[in-house]
């Protein structure tokens, strides 16, 4: 029984190991000749917190200040891939950039949105960052990852932080 790579489902969180990330995506769906769903979620407010935000400033204003949050934040993403593929481009000729197929930019928890991505999408592989804290870093996967991957059924290829 082969396994046929179709779809890739790279989340990523905007820190600086996100443009590791995408190029290891990249260069997966490269190396199997498959495309790049990036996800990216906001995360939701805690309902104790946002509570008080949204009787404060009123729902109106809550809601354009998230949608402008969600356009922000796919903005980010874009200058990171049009980074990386400047980068890609220099290095690797023919690198595989353009195989990002869509940018998905959603509000909710962190680790039910990846979830309930890579079932819609039907996603083959996850590409995603394992993120340390402090003297741990080099033991344990960040508590997203880990919620994530006791979770997931697809594989899932964690891309470790660079070395400082």
């Amino acid at each position: 029984m082969s396994f046929k790579i179709k779809t890739i489902l790279c989340a990523i969180d905007l820190s600086e190991n996100s443009e590791l990330v995408l190029m290891a995506a990249v260069r997966e769906a490269a190396a199997h000749d498959t495309e790049v769903q990036v996800l990216h979620i906001i995360p939701s407010f805690d309902a104790a917190m946002a509570m008080p935000i949204v009787s404060f400033m009123g729902e109106k204003r809550f809601s354009q200040l998230m949608e402008e949050k969600k356009k922000e934040t796919e903005a980010t993403i874009r200058k990171k891939i049009d980074n990386l593929k400047k980068r890609m481009l220099e290095n690797e000729p023919g690198g595989g950039i353009d195989r990002i197929k869509d940018i998905h930019v959603y509000k909710g928890d962190v680790v039910i949105e990846i979830l309930n991505m890579a079932t819609r999408l039907k996603a083959d592989i996850l590409v995603m960052g394992a993120h340390g804290k402090g003297i741990t870093e080099h033991t344990f996967v960040g508590s997203v990852t880990r919620k994530v991957m006791r979770r997931i059924r697809v594989p899932v290829l964690l891309i470790p932080g660079a070395v400082r």
